[in-house]
């Protein structure tokens, strides 16, 4: 270091000394201004002609001195948010109320997002006073901690920007008598953790909890590593900190970094710039807090099973301006096609507006249940301060080029998936073939419903030239209260049907501990879209010798499908056929849309044989046929579609299944298409295994 520049950055250390000593300056005074409102009710917590007044005034000296105006509203943003906060505590209500040893329940270890809200949370809530934060395995040891008396609070999140709603918490406040008191929001910012000393250009394998990965997916897929899931992003930390392996970094927050001496080997790597979570705290009994202070009620109520019933209790809401903030429907287990609704509304349940709102509503409901009233930290307005575009990048933006096409950037990550020359892969099962010059047809009903209706459905097939036979024997559902198969014992039928039918079967596996008694029967094994990242299942699917139907989740990109074959492949298991099977858009008039454009996009990505689905896709019975025929045209080695012999008597999707004589259209306008590209359908070939197990049901 050069002694000018050791000088400067001397320089600096004193100015930011200074930039402690006069914040710390600030808050005594906020602090006293505080005790002031506490003691005259009549003051607001939030001036906001004077924060206005605050803001062009930073604004204005910036501007003189030659410093960006956006920077310093940043900056005063977050002053003037930590201000109220101290105004808050300086109220005393919470702190009054709260013991003198706090013992907070969460889920995560030390160093993760959960933990770190705490302390920002209790910094408000109770200044000075000791807490202890004791992390739990899952959600619900957290709140088993609070209900067994180990705890006095629970921390757990509710929801993220990215990810959603966290449901499995909405159940336990519906299955236990506690109480929301307070909230609070963290923004997520990952960071690339790695041992002392080492570099970036070292690292190749990447840890983190598995919504966290997904979050840094292009920073992984540029940075070129393999991807391991850990149990929370601070646990993937202690596991790096604990082996000491410096080609092995953690994806985890700067201050688990810092905490366990670990060097931030790189920031900003999220996918979203913006991603919240928002927590809240869980007690026992309501608390009270200053009536001045924003406030959030949280609900849950089932209505009367009529028509309007819901529609009239937002009515009830709405006529006396109350603004709903969240809505969540949850089926109740003991009342089919009844459903229980969560509601974040802003205001209090026992005064004005919204405690005159609930009290019409109750006459409407079968449950009206108030889980907390508390302060309303999260989503509250800063218009004060308005963040602004900086000018030079509103003016980049105004002469901005057209987007261009995206580029698909080869990922080092597919090491068995990726295409590398023009060799394809054909995947043999019995005397099928995937990927080859044959055009497989798959048929059967969604589910194994009985002996008697598999058997007609094998026959009928068979007769129409299908060279596989589908079946469901597990049924993940999106209702609880839908037919789940019949499960082991269906996986017997379809296997006693195959071989009295002379056709290889494929059939659905959901779980890990059943792989090898489903692979033990079945000729093929399915991965269905509610699956696509069951990595633990796709694991071990990787160690079985059964070739694997891997279907596409109804929300995954086409580099997700390739990411979940490739941990196929890694574990082994090189026998992949992967399937298009629509995925969700904004279009409502078929159950999903047939992404057709990834059939081409996948020849061109991977030497994997690629199938459609277009039963799924369509929903409807009347568009199966057409989109079967698309897919053909576009390239796929196959389909895969829902049939069934008395499509009335269909226990599930009997809208889009077909019947014999649908099937014989199908072949027969496929022919014509597959003709044109010089294939054929594949309804014959070698009677054997290509493994020498009992492939092909034993024949």
């Amino acid at each position: 270091m050069t002694p000018k520049l050791r000088s400067i950055r001397t320089e600096i250390d004193k100015i930011d000394e200074e930039l402690v000593r006069l914040l710390a300056a600030r808050v005594d005074a906020i602090r006293a201004i505080g005790a002031c409102k506490k003691d005259d009710k009549d003051a607001a917590i939030l001036d906001a002609p004077r924060e206005r007044a605050v803001a062009e005034a930073w604004a204005k000296e910036a501007e003189a001195r030659g410093v960006s105006s956006y920077f310093v509203g940043r900056v005063l943003r977050e002053i003037l948010n930590w201000s109220r906060r101290d105004q808050e505590a300086a109220l005393g209500r919470a702190a009054e109320a709260a013991p003198k040893r706090l013992r907070i329940a969460f889920q995560g270890t030390s160093g993760s997002y959960s933990e770190l809200t705490i302390r920002k949370l209790f910094q408000i809530r109770c200044p000075g006073e000791e807490v202890t934060r004791l992390g739990r395995h899952t959600f619900k040891d957290a709140m088993a901690a609070l209900l067994e008396g180990d705890a006095d609070y629970a921390l757990l999140p509710v929801e993220n920007t990215i990810a959603g709603t966290i449901n499995e918490v909405y159940s336990l406040l519906a299955e236990h008598p506690v109480t929301v008191v307070d909230e609070e929001a963290w923004e997520v910012e990952h960071v690339l953790a790695g041992l002392p000393g080492a570099s970036l250009e070292q690292i190749r394998t990447v840890r983190s909890q598995a919504v966290a990965l997904q979050q840094c997916h292009r920073f992984l897929n540029d940075l070129g590593c393999v991807a391991e899931a850990a149990a929370d992003t601070a646990a993937a930390a202690h596991e790096l900190k604990a082996e000491g392996d410096p080609t092995v970094a953690a994806l985890c927050s700067e201050e688990a970094a810092r905490d366990l001496g670990l060097d931030v080997l790189k920031r900003g790597i999220s996918d979203q710039q913006v991603n919240l979570t928002r927590f809240i705290l869980i007690g026992h009994k309501p608390e009270p807090f200053d009536d001045r202070l924003p406030a959030r009620t949280s609900i849950l109520l089932s209505v009367n099973h009529r028509h309007g019933a819901l529609a009239r209790c937002m009515q009830e809401l709405a006529d006396r301006g109350c603004n709903l903030s969240k809505l969540e429907s949850r089926p109740l287990p003991e009342a089919p096609w009844e459903y229980l609704f969560y509601m974040d509304i802003e205001g209090r349940a026992d005064q004005g507006p919204l405690s005159e709102a609930l009290e019409a509503m109750r006459p409407l409901t079968n449950r009206l249940q108030i889980l907390g009233t508390y302060p309303r930290r999260v989503g509250v307005a800063n218009d004060a301060v308005p963040v602004t575009t900086p000018r030079k990048a509103e003016e980049e933006m105004v002469h901005a080029a057209p987007p261009a096409a995206p580029v698909c950037k080869p990922n080092p990550n597919l090491k068995n998936v990726a295409r590398k020359d023009e060799t394809r892969t054909v995947v043999r099962v019995g005397p099928v073939e995937f990927g080859s010059s044959r055009f497989v047809l798959i048929a059967g009903p969604c589910a194994v419903e009985s002996r008697q209706q598999i058997f007609d459905a094998a026959s009928m097939v068979k007769d129409r030239g299908a060279a596989m036979l589908r079946g469901g024997a597990f049924k993940p559902r999106t209702s609880p209260y839908s037919f789940q198969g019949l499960g082991h014992e269906g996986v017997e039928i379809m296997q006693e049907a195959g071989r009295a039918y002379e056709i290889p079967i494929v059939t659905e596996v959901v779980r890990p501990e059943d792989v090898d008694e489903v692979a033990a029967r079945a000729d093929m094994l399915q991965v269905g879209a509610r699956n696509m990242q069951n990595f633990g299942l796709l694991s071990k699917l990787g160690t079985v010798q059964r070739p694997v139907l891997l279907k596409r989740g109804m929300s995954a990109t086409i580099e997700e499908l390739l990411l979940a074959a490739e941990y196929i492949m890694a574990g082994g298991n090189r026998r992949v056929v992967l399937c298009e099977r629509g995925i969700r858009t904004f279009e409502t008039s078929t159950r999903n849309t047939l992404d057709v454009s990834a059939i081409p996009v996948l020849k061109d990505r991977t030497h994997l044989p690629i199938i459609a689905d277009p039963s799924h896709a369509a929903g409807r019975k009347d568009l199966v046929i057409p989109l079967a025929l698309a897919a053909a045209a576009a390239g796929a080695d196959g389909v895969i579609v829902e049939c069934h012999p008395r499509p009335e008597e269909a226990l599930c999707d009997k809208e889009q299944a077909l019947v014999g004589d649908d099937l014989d259209r199908l072949v027969q306008r496929l022919r014509p298409i597959l003709e044109s590209q010089q294939r054929h359908m594949n309804v014959e070939g070698p009677n054997e295994s290509d493994d020498g197990g009992p492939c092909f049901n034993g024949f």
